[in-house]
Order: C-alpha cells, then sequence, then structure tokens
C-alpha cells in the first residue's frame, strides 16, 4: 500500500501528492504537501487543475476546495 505522502499518490476524491513542501503544517509535527486536484470538471473543461497546501495527515481524505467544497488549502 502507498503512502499518503508519496509524490503522485491519488486519493479517492483525485487530489493528486506533487510534493512536499517542507514548510510546517497547522497539525502537529506535519508538513505541508502540495496537491492538485485531478477531478473532471466536464468531458470539454477537462481536469479542475487547482493546486493547494495540505497536512500530510489529511491527503489521505481531503477534497478540492475550489470544485469540491473542501476546506480551503494552507498557505505555503
Amino acid at each position: 500500500m502507498p503512502k499518503t505522502t508519496n509524490v503522485s499518490y491519488r486519493n479517492k476524491n483525485n487530489q493528486v501528492v506533487i510534493r512536499n513542501t517542507g514548510k510546517p503544517g497547522n497539525d502537529h509535527n506535519q508538513k505541508i504537501y502540495e496537491l492538485q486536484c485531478q477531478n473532471e470538471q466536464t468531458a470539454a473543461a477537462g481536469i479542475c487543475g487547482n493546486l493547494y497546501g495540505a497536512n500530510g495527515s489529511d491527503i489521505w481524505q481531503r477534497k478540492c476546495p475550489r470544485c469540491q467544497g473542501g476546506a480551503k488549502g494552507l498557505s505555503y
């Protein structure tokens, strides 16, 4: 089973890990990871593509703040 913090990990909501920013997160001992939403909007529009930050501990359940109503991303 792949680690949720590995680059290219994709969660069940089509959020993909791009990189570890190395910056501290806002949860205990967490780092901020850059995620990209690869949720398909419509066939004509393609993927959302939104980039945002998230704690490593939250990656498995994150939803896009732009198109899926997820929590606001962390600054990085």
